[in-house]
């Protein structure tokens, strides 16, 4: 039987080692980028950052993919901890709009065609890693299974200026109205994707 610290720091490895197996695969760069497209032309999407700019506040733009794996075991479900970002609003039109943009944002993901896609590509890149497989073996000969999981944080993150954006009906088109501040674990796993998460 394998303790909860060492499945921790095995969990650890297998989520590594599916997002170097990603980071690899040109397929679901491109469907990435095809869902992010997708959420920022959706009209509720525009109309929530639209009125964001309108009300003077800049939306940061990323959609970030995270791998998140859990092992279930005898005793119960064991996860990594989840990364905190927390944001705080000056006032409460913003923080409406910023719940309204994501709740957009996840309508499109759940209904669209390139989630199944993006789930596909993954189980493929991680069933060709060796280490992966190495690591899962070891976990499931203890009589434990694993749970695989794509999530795709498409949140905002919203600075408030003290002008009004003038322009909000004629942005560029590679604004996208999804962000927010990413960790440097994003960030580097945004690189190695080569996708911008860029102040727009």
């Amino acid at each position: 039987m394998i303790d909860d610290k060492t499945i921790r720091s095995m969990l650890e490895g297998m989520e590594s080692a599916a997002e170097e197996a990603l980071r690899g695969d040109a397929t679901f760069y491109h469907t990435l980028r095809s869902l992010k497209a997708e959420i920022d032309s959706d009209p509720r999407v525009q109309s929530a950052v639209n009125e964001l700019h309108a009300g003077g506040s800049r939306v940061y733009s990323s959609l970030v993919p995270r791998i998140k794996i859990r092992v279930r075991t005898s005793a119960g479900e064991i996860s990594l901890g989840e990364p905190t970002n927390a944001e705080a609003y000056s006032s409460a039109p913003v923080a409406h709009l910023t719940h309204e943009l994501r709740s957009a944002a996840h309508a499109v993901m759940i209904r669209g065609r390139y989630r199944e896609v993006l789930d596909q590509i993954m189980n493929q890149a991680v069933e060709s890693s060796e280490r992966f497989e190495s690591i899962a073996a070891q976990v499931e000969k203890a009589g434990n299974e694993i749970v695989i999981c794509l999530d795709l944080s498409a949140c905002a993150r919203i600075r408030e200026t003290s002008k009004p954006y003038r322009r909000a009906t004629d942005l560029p088109s590679s604004t996208g109205p999804l962000g927010r501040l990413l960790s440097e674990q994003d960030r580097k796993f945004l690189q190695d994707l080569k996708i911008s998460a860029a102040d727009k």
